[in-house]
């Protein structure tokens, strides 16, 4: 389960803020497709989706994952497996001049 949650703390939250910018919560698709990007699955997936779901999207999906695991333990193997650097991982929303700064637009 470590092992898991370290990659999903590895890949996940950069490739998540890097396409859709930084949000509080994801959509079910939006960490699928990540997921999928980085050929991310297994046994241990809720710990993924349930750091980047809302409750109430996480608890529709849980039905459909390989292994249930709760909610709140799930979000702290993900963050007890981040370290330092994403320990306390919350998704920062960036403003449109950051965004378009990123990609050199306008410029």
């Amino acid at each position: 389960m470590r092992r898991a949650a370290r990659k999903y703390v590895k890949y996940l939250p950069g490739y998540l803020q890097a396409n859709w910018g930084g949000s509080e919560f994801y959509t079910t698709g939006q960490v699928r497709a990540a997921l999928d990007h980085w050929h991310l699955g297994g046994r241990y997936v809720a710990i993924a989706y349930a750091a980047f779901l809302s409750e109430a999207d996480y608890m529709e999906i849980a039905p459909e994952l390989p292994l249930l695991i709760a909610y709140e333990p799930a979000r702290a193997a993900f963050c007890r497996e981040g370290g330092s650097q994403w320990g306390a991982y919350k998704q920062a929303p960036i403003t449109n001049e950051q965004a378009a700064s990123r990609y050199f637009a306008g410029s």
